[in-house]
């Protein structure tokens, strides 16, 4: 099966290009003991988003973020509208007192990446049974990942490169790798 080279800007779409993360990194006071609480570090992901649209947008984070150099945690911003998500991996990168400071990554959930591969390849008229992701895709120039494709008319490996990031808005190419 042959399918073409895509440059769609599928996630673009995802998120409202009106909304920004607007740092990279943040600070914040530990909560409890040893962590930072997930009520206060969904605040504090909220809280450095700004436009237009940021009140249309909701932050869930997995759990707190322990208050140990490079400790992670995940968050999904959704969009209210239409349910699309993207995460913030929040990295720590340093523990002065009870402050925590750390590095936010984005990423687009596998399941969303998926979706978007989708997306791009029905619409040339292809019936494709179900697209899985190796991962999610970084939110960083040149990251990847790759989806297998499953249809009737036979198997594909597609690889998903993020191009451009824009505040919340990750644009990908799709490239056909076999």
């Amino acid at each position: 099966m042959r399918l073409p080279v895509l440059s769609p800007s599928l996630v673009g779409a995802v998120l409202a290009p009106a909304l920004l993360l607007s740092a990279c990194s943040g600070e914040i006071s530990v909560g409890g003991p040893g962590a930072v609480d997930r009520a206060d570090l969904e605040g504090e992901v909220s809280a450095n988003m700004s436009g237009p649209d940021a009140d249309r947008y909701d932050v869930a984070c997995e759990g707190e973020l322990e208050a140990e150099v490079e400790a992670t945690q995940d968050c999904l911003i959704t969009f209210s509208d239409d349910g699309s998500t993207t995460g913030v991996r929040l990295v720590v990168t340093a523990v002065e007192g009870d402050e925590v400071e750390f590095e936010q990554t984005l990423f687009i959930p596998a399941d969303e990446v998926a979706d978007a591969v989708e997306r791009a390849y029905a619409d040339p008229g292809l019936t494709i049974d179900e697209v899985t992701c190796e991962g999610e895709l970084v939110g960083e120039e040149g990251a990847t990942t790759t989806c297998d494709i499953v249809s009737s008319a036979g198997d594909v490996t597609v690889e998903a490169t993020t191009t451009t990031v824009d505040g919340l808005v990750v644009d990908f190419d799709l490239t056909v790798v076999s």
